[in-house]
């Protein structure tokens, strides 16, 4: 038994080094029963019992129901087991030849993991935390025999005192998990993640990945170029696939899908197009898809695939119809605007200054809160342009952090009174920042992922943005009737209700995000919804960010420094269809942090160059969602931005739409220092401004939309 146990060690010791262990279909039962059917008479004789014999061992037999399943995938796909001894000594040789041909025939179950807390109830050994290796079974024990049992059988005799000698392994402790979670709740998600990656291996093509790339690579893709790498790694992991023998790639699936982080790509929004193509679904429709659930309100802002006929075919139209000077253009400046659209202007006494060597040297700025506005008067952006701005000789916007996505500029065309090429009678369009026709109401680190923001309840984490969190960070929460959201029940609902992960990253290479929300309050039990974040496999961090909304409010809190375990967030109860909340960790007091965007500092007034409506509707133009435009003194856009957004094109333009995306997309104009850039908001879109005025008397007012 010595000698077997140490070569089974040499061969478990070669089966760990493959980093990874798993569990056959083989049960541990069945694997005891050949162990003891595979002897022959001579060499597993009656041992005191007539009933037994001497390798019937209890404590033998508690080894093998437990580890003698275990298993390894080798370099060539084929299965490893303990018992692949092929010198054994005489007695175990056909017992070793008989499981291994058995266990390496089998299909794998599960992967192979220990807890702490298991092996620490166990009597094979004292154990702690920090071992190197944790023993597996009795190694060996000691009895002395006393009359009553020399008296039964005859074999031993009275006081006589034998050495037992059993199966036993050390296990490194890289196979030994100590984060609290149960064993059935941790080979569960690596079963989940082979189940979904095979899937995504045997239902996507290796063309459809292919395409998909080059959708991307073309601009067909809203935010398409965040998904590049991953779809391009899944091209060489399909690539390998497709060239496996059918016969190991369940074992290939099984090593492949192991701690990897896009295991669960078929399950994320790119796999879902690539799934959606490969199943058949027309290109345009199945790209339109992915960019409506990207982002409802940008999705056609990206380039369509397109054929050499069709670039042919507008390029004629353009010519023949004299559009070809409308589509040079550039940033759009005062001098530029006429009189009459303009309904605030203030560029100053016209003085010029003369030049110093303190000119920029800054002053301390004069920074406020944005809470220090909540009590005062609000009025309607109607009543403001109509009632309130033309008293007024100076209007100054706070500009805040909220108001990022409100940045826009105001465009032009390159030759005056050029032909017109959008559905009103001027030459003038607009671009939010990012490249967008208007401001995006998706929050983009979640609306990048696929996630729904719009519920009536979200918690979002977000992590990995300085690029150190090598974590596997998961979003949960705990709903009043005990249901637990996570992972587990990614994309799902359960229990009839209305909450539901949509977003689930696994050791994401740049920045991570999750998100569950509800989407129906009718289904939602009255009772308080824990929000927390889990460090599911220990990995280390820099800490994380999180938003709870409800009620049109975001609330947003960061924990930073290494997150060990779990870590509450907020706890938001609902009663009698009401939210409140109760925070956990402190909240991110974003009034209080400054940044320059656009060249300009947040939390400060700044001074309205310029009111006015967006070009659609200048004169007796009526044309889609009007638009109120502040230009503010010193806003530049510093990137280059879109002349034009298809959905703006006139219908003659709008046909020839996915040759003038690729024309857009490939003539951005570069920023100049004269322009008009400042913020814009929707009338449809319910949004706030606070502004300083001056005229007959002074006052501070906040401007609804």
């Amino acid at each position: 038994m010595k000698e077997l146990n140490q070569l089974m060690q040499a061969q478990f010791d070669k089966m760990c080094e493959r980093g990874k262990l798993f569990r056959s279909s083989i049960t541990g039962q069945q694997a005891w029963d050949l162990y003891l059917e595979s002897f022959s008479p001579i060499d597993d004789p009656i041992f005191r019992d007539p009933k037994s014999s001497v390798h019937n061992c209890n404590l033998c037999n508690n080894f093998i129901r437990r580890y003698g399943n275990v298993v390894a995938i080798d370099y060539d796909y084929s299965i490893m087991t303990i018992w692949d001894i092929y010198e054994a000594p005489k007695e175990y040789l056909q017992p070793c030849k008989i499981l291994s041909n058995t266990i390496a025939s089998a299909p794998i179950k599960d992967v192979f993991f220990e807890t702490f807390a298991e092996l620490n109830s166990l009597p094979y050994e004292k154990t702690n935390t920090i071992q190197s290796r944790y023993q597996l079974g009795v190694a060996k024990n000691v009895k002395r025999y006393t009359k009553e049992e020399a008296d039964l059988f005859g074999v031993v005799k009275p006081n006589e005192i034998r050495e037992f000698n059993h199966l036993h392994l050390f296990l490194p402790n890289q196979f030994v998990q100590n984060n609290g979670k149960s064993i059935e709740s941790i080979i569960g998600d690596y079963r989940d993640d082979k189940n979904v990656f095979q899937t995504g291996m045997e239902v996507i093509s290796l063309d459809t990945l292919k395409l998909v790339r080059d959708l991307i690579n073309q601009g067909s893709l809203l935010d398409g170029a965040t998904h590049l790498g991953k779809v391009e790694r899944m091209i060489i992991v399909k690539a390998k696939y497709d060239t496996l023998s059918p016969n190991v790639r369940d074992n290939w699936c099984w090593d492949s899908s192991y701690k990897y982080q896009y295991a669960r790509f078929k399950n994320e929004l790119i796999g879902v197009l690539c799934s959606e193509l490969s199943e058949g679904m027309e290109l345009n429709k199945a790209c339109q898809n992915w960019n409506k659930r990207v982002d409802p309100v940008n999705y056609m802002k990206v380039t369509a695939p397109i054929t050499k006929k069709q670039i042919e075919e507008a390029e004629k139209f353009v010519i023949a119809n004299n559009y070809v000077d409308s589509f040079s253009r550039r940033f759009a400046n005062i001098d530029d605007i006429k009189a009459s659209e303009i309904l605030h202007v203030n560029m100053g006494d016209g003085k010029l200054k003369e030049v110093s060597m303190f000119d920029n040297v800054k002053a301390t700025s004069t920074r406020h809160k944005r809470t220090e506005f909540d009590k005062i008067e609000e009025v309607s952006i109607e009543k403001f342009m109509s009632d309130i701005l033309p008293n007024c000789t100076s209007v100054e916007a706070f500009l805040t952090s909220k108001q990022e996505g409100n940045l826009v500029t105001l465009t032009t065309s390159n030759v005056p009174n050029s032909k017109p090429i959008f559905k009103w009678d001027n030459n003038y369009s607009w671009t939010f920042k990012g490249n967008l026709a208007g401001k995006s109401q998706i929050k983009e680190a979640v609306k990048s992922a696929g996630g729904e923001v719009n519920g009536l309840l979200r918690f979002s984490i977000s992590w990995n943005e300085d690029g150190l969190s090598h974590v596997d960070f998961d979003a949960h929460a705990k709903q009043p009737n005990g249901t637990e959201i996570y992972y587990s029940n990614y994309k799902g609902y359960r229990n009839n209700a209305s909450g539901m992960l949509d977003v689930d990253m696994i050791r994401p290479p740049k920045q991570g995000v999750e998100n569950i929300n509800w989407v129906d309050k009718s289904k939602m039990p009255n009772g308080k919804y824990i929000f927390f974040n889990r460090n599911f496999d220990g990995g280390s961090n820099t800490g994380f960010k999180a938003e709870v909304e409800f009620d049109g409010q975001i609330y947003k809190y960061q924990q930073i420094g290494k997150v060990f375990n779990d870590t509450k967030v907020a706890t938001v109860t609902l009663k009698d269809g009401e939210f409140t909340i109760e925070h956990h960790l402190p909240l991110m007091e974003e009034e209080y942090i400054t940044k320059e965007i656009y060249g300009i500092e947040t939390n400060k007034f700044h001074k309205v160059n310029l009111v006015c409506l967006s070009p659609n509707h200048w004169g007796n133009n009526n044309v889609g969602n009007k638009h109120y435009l502040f230009m503010l003194d010193g806003c530049k856009c510093m990137e280059p931005i879109r002349s034009f957004h298809n959905e703006n094109l006139l219908p003659e333009l709008a046909a020839h739409r996915r040759v003038l995306e690729v024309l857009a997309a490939n003539s951005m104009i570069n920023p100049l220092d004269k322009q008009l850039s400042g913020l814009g908001f929707n009338a449809t879109v319910r949004d706030e401004l606070v502004v300083r005025l001056k005229g007959s008397f002074q006052r501070v007012i906040k401007i609804k939309f």
